[in-house]
């Protein structure tokens, strides 16, 4: 009697285990499809900018990168149905009868990114314009008979790149009320944010090179192949190990994601587990800030 009470108990034990596991991953993949989880990369990712730039984080201004990185992925999103049919249909189902509530929400939200950005430094507002900017140089026919930005292979990797780095480099900066910051500083941190940016898309396009190949769309995967985009990736990741020695003020956070750079190339050379890619990937600077607070502590704390 007591080994079969020990057997219910120990299934019981499992079941809520397994219950509880599949509630975080069903939690995950709700974050994850809306645009929630990537809101939070551009939230740790201009953190990791205060970090950067030797200048105390302003969570305000945190909050309105979350906003507006989750309004512009949303529109993205919307604007790329037919890919994800094919890439990510969670991602597909979950938008089924909520393209326009999905609209509402995503330009509420660039709103007010808008919003506390004026009220907290008036002149992010700039900055809080650039992915409206960048978006509209990239889709657009700037000059007639000019092929658009879109329709050349690289180009979406470098204007994501980008604009990204520059909005999570120039807000950290011009919210801070540190001018005195050398401007070789601000390149420094731009270009280590480029660099990760541009990695983070191509591995997306890894995972997104069934789809492109359907649609047409020639990505740095589908015209390089896996291998040499891997090689790639490795080699951009490098140019990041001489500023370790140049740039000592943040050169713990700066050696994680350097580090964690080349984990995630390697893990992700392939096409693997979407959840696992969104987690991993989009989450890296949540990760980085996580070691970068635990390795700080312990070091505090001897």
């Amino acid at each position: 009697m007591e080994n079969c009470a020990g057997t219910i108990n120990i299934n019981k034990g499992k079941y809520v285990l397994d219950s509880f596991l599949e509630y975080l991953k069903n939690l995950f993949i709700l974050l994850a499809v809306s645009s929630i989880f990537v809101g939070f990369t551009g939230f740790f990712q201009t953190y990791v900018g205060y970090i950067l730039l030797g200048a105390e984080p302003n969570h305000f201004i945190c909050f309105s990168v979350f906003l507006m990185t989750f309004s512009v992925y949303s529109l993205n999103k919307l604007s790329d149905a037919d890919e994800d049919a094919i890439n990510t249909p969670e991602r597909a189902r979950f938008l089924q009868g909520k393209k326009r509530s999905m609209y509402v929400v995503a330009l509420a939200a660039y709103i007010f990114s808008a919003l506390i950005a004026l009220i907290i430094a008036p002149l992010t507002i700039l900055v809080v314009l650039i992915p409206i900017g960048a978006n509209a140089v990239y889709s657009s026919r700037l000059i007639p008979g000019i092929p658009r930005l879109k329709d050349i292979p690289v180009m979406k990797n470098v204007v994501v790149a980008v604009s990204w780095a520059s909005v999570c480099t120039l807000m950290p900066f011009m919210s801070s009320g540190t001018m005195e910051v050398p401007l070789f500083m601000i390149v420094l941190v731009g270009y280590f944010m480029i660099v990760r940016v541009f990695i983070n898309t191509v591995i997306f396009d890894i995972r997104d090179i069934e789809g492109d190949r359907t649609n047409g769309i020639r990505t740095i995967p589908v015209f390089l192949g896996l291998p040499k985009t891997t090689v790639l990736l490795l080699a951009v990741n490098s140019t990041l190990l001489p500023w370790l020695w140049y740039y000592d003020s943040a050169r713990l956070m700066s050696a994680i994601m350097a580090v964690y750079g080349y984990l995630i190339i390697l893990c992700f050379r392939k096409k693997r587990n979407s959840l696992a890619l969104d987690l991993f990937v989009d989450g890296e600077w949540m990760i980085a800030c996580i070691v970068f607070a635990m390795v700080t502590g312990i070091w505090a704390g001897i």
